[in-house]
């Protein structure tokens, strides 16, 4: 009886050990590495971040949310824009992606276009004067407020 409950605490001892040293490998803590950076593209604005920590996973879900507010104006090809086009909007945003995971680390990219519908007169161009944005970009446990 005594050589059994031997037995019987080394394979438990085992395969504790062998639960807590995988534990580390399996387990995902997210966070960003690089960014969220952000530009202002064209009539476009572009969000991007490297994190890391996503975990043995081929792929993290991610989630852009919040509103951008732009001005704009037109512009004739002689650098003039006439006063009266002109329009300021608030977007909002709520986009959502899946993104590949390599080594645990994933780029994320969320596009806002256009920023601004300001349709102006032939000959003239849209020109995106100011841009602000109070976002969130969530997913994988992370949750990081963007402002601007």
């Amino acid at each position: 009886m005594n050589n059994l409950l031997k037995r019987l605490l080394v394979v438990l001892v085992a395969a504790l050990s062998l639960g807590l040293a995988a534990g580390p490998a399996l387990a995902a803590n997210a966070h960003i590495v690089k960014g969220p950076d952000v530009v202002v593209s064209g009539n476009s604005l572009v969000i991007t971040a490297s994190i890391a920590g996503s975990g043995n996973v081929p792929s993290a879900n991610f989630s852009l949310t919040g509103d951008v507010t732009v001005f704009a104006q037109c512009y004739n090809k002689g650098g003039k824009n006439p006063a009266a086009d002109n329009k300021e909007e608030t977007n909002d945003v709520d986009q959502s992606g899946t993104f590949p995971v390599r080594n645990g680390r994933t780029n994320v990219s969320f596009t806002v276009a256009p920023l601004s519908t300001l349709d102006c007169p032939g000959g003239q161009q849209v020109v995106i004067e100011s841009v602000s944005y109070n976002l969130v970009l969530a997913g994988e446990g992370i949750s990081v407020p963007i402002s601007g």
